[in-house]
């Protein structure tokens, strides 16, 4: 369905930078977005690439590439948005990656400081979480409350807490997927703010206007 790179808009001076140092060949496509707040616009830049290819492989800590190994199971649709993000948090833009599969059943997570992924959340045929400071989680049940338990400290400190938000039992209580619930939560964190349904927002990604940068 989407696998992108999200950035809060007060960090797209480094994106070029990072760009051309993560990709190479093809294009990236910049899409911005706004939405209405009480005091200001929530702004956000998501990013794919258009045949670009990543100059390297992404930085995975070692826990998770054992855990990709035994269940066979992908940590990111693509190495593009991986390298991406670490090349853009290096530069200092916290970054968010996010992959949403089919009917939402399946998504990805992903947070990233300092050049680093400090959180990882995956549902798929198989389920994870990973933060530095509780190291590799079990697969866990689905439920709002077992999700909400996952994210990490640094997470919570650079982009927002979610402890007072309702969405998980909101989304959990239309009984949609697990994915859905996990993109949610990430996009709240984002915007700090109620997000769009996951599929509206990726319908405004695809309508908005683009910049293309060549790699």
């Amino acid at each position: 369905m989407f696998a992108w790179l999200v950035i809060r808009e007060d960090n797209t001076d480094v994106l070029a930078a990072a760009i051309a140092k993560a990709w190479s060949g093809g294009d990236a496509v910049i899409a911005r977005l706004a939405f209405p707040a009480r005091k200001a616009p929530r702004q956000i830049a998501v990013v794919w690439p258009d045949r670009a290819r990543a100059k390297r492989t992404p930085r995975w800590p070692d826990v998770l590439d054992d855990w990709k190994d035994i269940y066979e199971e992908a940590l990111f649709p693509n190495a593009e948005i991986p390298v991406l993000a670490e090349e853009l948090s290096g530069l200092g833009a916290p970054t968010l990656c996010a992959h949403a599969g089919p009917g939402l059943v399946a998504g990805t997570v992903g947070w990233y400081e300092q050049g680093a992924l400090i959180g990882y959340e995956h549902v798929g045929g198989a389920s994870v979480s990973w933060d530095p400071e509780s190291g590799l989680g079990r697969p866990f049940d689905g439920t709002a409350a077992s999700i909400a338990a996952l994210g990490g400290k640094r997470v919570a400190k650079l982009f927002g807490s979610d402890r007072d938000i309702d969405v998980l039992e909101r989304v959990e209580l239309a009984n949609r997927a697990v994915g859905n619930v996990l993109l949610t939560r990430a996009f709240y964190r984002i915007l700090g703010m109620d997000p769009p349904e996951i599929d509206d927002l990726a319908g405004l990604v695809a309508k908005a206007e683009t910049v293309r940068v060549r790699c």
